[in-house]
């Protein structure tokens, strides 16, 4: 099976590390989205698409990646990382590669470490910025594995 994985990362790396993850285990093609500018996924049978949460949302290069990309019939997955570590920010993707034809093979997410004073002065980000030190952690590249094993066996 060809897999490839796109990913945008710029913030701390975190999602490129859980990228890197994945990619080790299906030994495939890796893209930083920030690097290319057209992808040619004609002959992968396996596509991960991946973001850092950015405002409230993943990286729009991406979404606007997925727009021109033709996915009927392509599996896929997507994952992120945030300062909450929660899969709801990867509705939105998973909507639209499903409304472009893709079959999303599933969703994975987890915390990465942010600085709140980088961002906000809101007492509220900083209470999760704390809880996101130290993340990606070794606990969460475990679940990284299992997640991708588990998109390998749904193929």
């Amino acid at each position: 099976m060809k897999s490839l994985i796109i990913y945008h990362s710029t913030y701390k790396k975190n999602t490129e590390r859980i990228a890197k993850i994945f990619a080790k285990r299906l030994d495939c093609d890796l893209v930083d989205i920030s690097k290319v500018s057209n992808i040619d996924i004609d002959h992968y049978d396996l596509i991960g698409f991946g973001s850092g949460v950015y405002k409230e949302s993943m990286s729009k290069s991406l979404y606007r990646l997925v727009e021109v990309l033709d996915l009927k019939d392509k599996n896929v997955f997507v994952f992120s990382t945030s300062g909450v570590g929660m899969k709801f920010y990867n509705k939105p993707l998973i909507r639209l590669l499903k409304s472009k034809g893709a079959r999303v093979r599933g969703s994975f997410a987890c915390k990465g470490y942010f600085k709140a004073s980088e961002f906000t002065n809101i007492k509220i980000f900083y209470i999760l910025g704390r809880f996101s030190q130290g993340h990606p952690n070794q606990k969460d590249f475990q679940e990284a594995e299992k997640f991708i094993q588990a998109v390998i066996n749904s193929i």
